[in-house]
């Protein structure tokens, strides 16, 4: 155990921030972002050295593009998904249009899911969920109406995939 390295592979639709959600889990810029378009095309494997051991991140291209680049990634999920140890699937807070999140994942993920494979949904971008306005920066955490709205999107995605709530998280990679 202590040579093998877990990977973790981070999964969703493009723009929901999955590469700056891997910068902000490693604290430096280490996938490229782009905020006007997709820039991960590959997938971007980076190493975390905890001590004498480390974690693999395996951050994804995202779906939603393009049906070509879709079918693209069919293939490249369900080549790379046996090999994870866990699996993130990231949404962004402030996006209600998620028939490609769950097409994928009840297509591509939830087998995985059911035959034991650890897996979480996160919820990026939180500060951005309604009403955005009452983020507290300095403090950097939510408002209460915020907060409120951010447990009923947490509960939301956990009910469209059929997942408990503990393993549904809200985080803001930026904040």
């Amino acid at each position: 155990m202590r040579n093998y390295t877990p990977k973790v592979g981070v999964f969703g639709k493009t723009g929901v921030g999955k590469s700056s959600l891997c910068n902000a889990l490693f604290g430096a810029d280490v996938c490229s972002i782009s905020d006007i378009e997709a820039c991960t095309r590959e997938p971007q494997r980076v190493i975390l050295e905890l001590g004498g051991s480390g974690l693999q991140l395996i951050d994804v291209p995202g779906v939603g593009e393009s049906s070509e680049r879709d079918k693209e990634y069919d293939e490249l999920y369900q080549n790379l998904l046996p090999e994870l140890d866990l699996i993130f699937w990231v949404f962004k807070g402030d996006d209600r249009a998620s028939a490609s999140d769950q097409h994928f994942y009840q297509r591509i993920i939830k087998r995985y899911v059911e035959a034991g494979k650890p897996f979480l949904a996160v919820i990026n971008q939180a500060d951005k969920i309604e009403p955005f306005r009452e983020w507290n920066e300095d403090e950097r955490k939510p408002g209460a109406k915020q907060l409120s709205n951010i447990e009923a999107k947490r509960a939301s995605v956990a009910g469209m995939l059929g997942i408990s709530m503990n393993k549904t998280i809200a985080v803001s990679a930026n904040e």
